[in-house]
């Protein structure tokens, strides 16, 4: 179990976090030099965080040397080591701004710096569940009802890996269930061309799918659904039809998550609005 005494004990150096993120697997601890097809000598030189790898052998001693950080968590991360671990203990612990300055080892932490960190944190989380959604199965089935939706995610600071910037988001929930599948959109396209095949390889035919009226949906009942819509342009009642269909499901749980990264970045509208829209 991870407290902030242990956080101090094991991230105090950046030697430490090194040896940490070695032993993790989150950097290499060995690169073999292309030309000479022999390991290169890891330093803490030319790059701030966890160092580079260098070949002494030849020509490739005058050659730039290789980050160690590129590709992997630490790209382009412009704070030491030790308070890059210590924002990613922060905001597991679901810490406000004032608690990660009050319970801080190193130096004072800025606003701006906290918020990118626990943006590049929530991104991390969601790509996560994106990732490891496909060994659950499909959801739903013959009678059983899914509510679909869209939510766009926005923006954050370090360009690292797959993004959800500017993207939006596809959520699928089955009723009765608390299985949310979630889906960035190719291309940032919400086309029944991009849409229908993310439906039908994470919703079993046969089920009664909710939506609104989002045009991509028309044709779902061409593809062994039963397609019920909501008006939720309806100023009395946006998520419920006259026939009771609704899609208050999963629209509560975009709220939710919304409350959640909210919550996480100290009630600050113009960050959260970067983040989830």
């Amino acid at each position: 179990m991870w407290n902030i005494t242990k956080v101090v004990a094991t991230f105090s150096t950046r030697e430490d976090c090194i040896a940490f993120a070695e032993k993790e697997g989150l950097i290499l601890d060995n690169k073999l030099c292309r030309k000479h097809k022999t390991p290169m000598i890891p330093t803490l030189s030319g790059n701030n965080t966890v160092g580079s790898f260098r070949c002494r052998r030849g020509s490739c001693r005058s050659l730039p040397a290789v980050s160690r950080a590129k590709g992997t968590w630490f790209e382009n991360a412009k704070i030491p080591l030790p308070q890059i671990f210590y924002l990613m203990f922060a905001y597991a612990s679901h810490w406000c701004q004032t608690e990660v300055r009050k319970n801080s080892f190193i130096a004072i932490l800025s606003t701006a710096t906290i918020c990118d960190w626990y943006s590049y944190c929530r991104e991390a989380v969601v790509l996560y569940q994106i990732d490891h959604e496909e060994a659950v199965g499909k959801i739903g089935g013959p009678g059983k009802v899914v509510q679909i939706d869209e939510s766009k995610f926005g923006k954050r600071k370090y360009n690292k890996g797959r993004r959800v910037e500017g993207h939006w988001v596809l959520g699928m929930v089955e009723d009765g269930s608390e299985d949310l599948k979630l889906t960035v959109c190719p291309e940032n396209v919400r086309s029944a061309e991009v849409l229908i095949p993310i439906i039908k390889k994470h919703v079993a035919e046969g089920s009664i799918i909710c939506t609104d009226y989002w045009r991509a949906y028309n044709c779902l009942s061409d593809h062994g659904y039963e397609h019920r819509r909501v008006n939720q342009s309806d100023p009395e009642n946006p998520f419920v039809a006259p026939d009771g269909t609704h899609t208050q499901r999963i629209e509560s749980q975009w709220r939710v998550i919304k409350r959640f990264f909210l919550k996480d970045n100290f009630s600050n509208q113009q960050n959260f609005a970067d983040l989830i829209i």
